[in-house]
């Protein structure tokens, strides 16, 4: 479904559920992580894709009453009322609720607001639909009561809204390639400076992301604990974020305790391999992209200790099957893999990824 489609969906959800027309409607693309996992909340490079047809639309009119928001999922087709000074509760409206506080919740006090969202990205696949709904929501408040939207400041805000709000400590990546990103397009992104610049298809081949069957759910205590971890890391290293670590550090890496040394490992190792990847992708090197996908994968489930057996099983039958790379993608503990595949190849290699894994489901293909 285009975002045309989808806007014009969330736009007729809307109108069935209050009875009247949206104000202004609004949309954010998933995205899918081809290299660089966990490097973001230190510092570090990422190689993030905005994905076409999968994303979250959002619909917002004034009312009901003054601070109520009423919001309505058409995915969900479930209806919560919060107000606009609530806390986060851990429901899916938090997402939305954190992002009208945001960005216009004095103008909320006032006016009440109406919201109806729907989503093509299906929770806990790893391709980052909370971010998408923080970014389609503040897009369509900043709309609605005519504020800034720079798409830089959309991703900051956004972020904030995760980390501040709903209280998941994540980096960058997901909100800065939703809001910044072009569908179907890599984005290279340096997550400390957020210096960023597209970066070319890999000529005759395609990114396939295949949901696993597990969901995954990042505010469990999995996420957080990586992130303390390489917080105690740094204590331990005395440096600011891994990012300022480099090969002269080896030695005191490895002196680490476990599992500081190998989550140390993993996020230095991503970097280099993001940066690797960049210029392979200049370079049109489909197989070297693919080679650095699997050291990824491997890293994750080693020493980062993020993948789960069914992402494992998947990415190894996506190599047997004829995939140049394939990799865990997403914060991790399940979700989606992503798999370089040849252009001629895909139809063939759909088919036996669908045969040997029937919990499985291709999402997308760039």
């Amino acid at each position: 479904m285009s975002d045309r489609e989808q806007l014009a969906a969330v736009a007729i959800a809307y109108r069935a559920h209050f009875g009247g027309d949206p104000e202004v409607t609004a949309y954010a693309p998933g995205r899918v992580n081809l290299l660089g996992e966990h490097t973001d909340y230190n510092g570090g490079y990422v190689l993030p894709m905005a994905l076409n047809g999968l994303g979250v639309a959002v619909a917002l009119g004034r009312g009901p009453a003054p601070g109520v928001v009423e919001a309505y999922s058409g995915s969900l087709d479930a209806t919560e009322t919060r107000h606009i000074g609530d806390a986060a509760e851990g429901r899916w409206s938090d997402y939305l609720l954190g992002s009208l506080k945001a960005m216009a919740e004095a103008e909320i006090r006032e006016t009440g607001l109406s919201a109806a969202l729907m989503t093509t990205l299906p929770m806990g696949a790893g391709l980052s639909s909370s971010a998408a709904l923080e970014v389609a929501s503040l897009r369509a408040a900043a709309g609605l009561f005519g504020k800034p939207a720079c798409p830089v400041e959309i991703a900051r805000m956004a972020r904030a809204v995760e980390n501040e709000f709903v209280g998941m400590p994540c980096g960058i990546m997901d909100q800065f390639a939703s809001s910044v990103g072009r569908p179907g397009e890599a984005l290279f992104l340096n997550t400390r400076t957020l210096e960023h610049a597209p970066a070319p298809a890999l000529p005759a081949h395609r990114f396939v992301i295949v949901h696993s069957g597990v969901s995954h759910q990042l505010t469990e205590d999995g996420y957080a604990t990586r992130v303390a971890e390489c917080r105690a890391a740094c204590d331990a290293l005395g440096v600011d974020m891994l990012s300022d670590l480099g090969p002269a550090d080896g030695t005191r890496i490895e002196a680490l305790p476990e599992p500081l040394n190998r989550r140390t490992r993993h996020v230095l190792g991503d970097n280099n391999r993001t940066l690797h990847g960049l210029a392979a992708l200049r370079a049109g090197d489909a197989a070297e992209f693919g080679r650095l996908m699997i050291d990824s994968h491997a890293s994750q489930r080693d020493d980062y200790q993020i993948t789960v057996p069914q992402t494992d099983a998947l990415a190894e039958a996506a190599l047997a099957l004829g995939a140049l790379g394939a990799r865990q993608t997403g914060g991790g503990w399940g979700g989606s893999v992503v798999a370089l595949v040849a252009e001629t190849r895909v139809d063939g290699w759909i088919a036996g990824i669908s045969r040997g894994f029937p919990a499985a489901r291709v999402l997308t293909v760039t």
